[in-house]
């Protein structure tokens, strides 16, 4: 069997709407990117001041964003990571999270603007980036018409798109 790392996607598991605390974790690590949010991340720390232990990292630049992974890999096993970022940002943390050894269970990501979707097309091999409520569109690529199916392949990192001839698709 083979194994494929998570991946941050539009609607994966680990995207929340508001951060809650993980009571079975001993400690948790709050990694905030986006200055927008940080009356959220104050209401949050507020909520989990006494109860638990936690860091706060603030990322201010891309020095420290890319510099994140050795606060990640000094972290102890159990640690509970949330993160608040703009997606670019947060799929960086998020694999660098994995790569350190955090599983999707230990991750809760806030997700500031939008999400961003991706669509692989099976005909030519091409990863291209789609409008989140789109169910159908064009390759950039080979230029065939794409259903953009349910699935998200974690090797592929994006939907899988299946080519279609639209002439034959009927009306109700």
């Amino acid at each position: 069997m083979v194994y494929n790392s998570p991946v941050l996607f539009d609607q994966s598991e680990t995207i929340v709407e508001k951060f809650t605390v993980r009571h079975d974790r001993r400690k948790l690590l709050i990694i905030s990117a986006e200055q927008r949010e940080a009356g959220t991340i104050q209401q949050f720390t507020n909520e989990i001041n006494g109860l638990k232990e936690y860091e706060l990292i603030e990322i201010t630049d891309e020095l420290l964003l890319k510099n994140i992974s050795e606060g990640l890999d000094r972290q102890k096993m159990g640690t509970q990571l949330y993160i608040s970022a703009k997606w670019d940002d947060a799929v960086t943390i998020f694999s660098a999270a994995i790569e350190a050894g955090f599983s999707e269970d230990e991750i809760q990501t806030f997700i500031s603007g939008e999400k961003r979707r991706y669509v692989y097309c099976i005909k030519c091999y091409h990863l291209q980036e789609v409008e989140t409520k789109e169910t159908d569109t064009i390759c950039y690529h080979c230029q065939i018409s794409l259903e953009i199916g349910p699935f998200f392949s974690r090797e592929r990192k994006g939907y899988i798109g299946y080519p279609y001839n639209p002439a034959f698709v009927t009306s109700n």
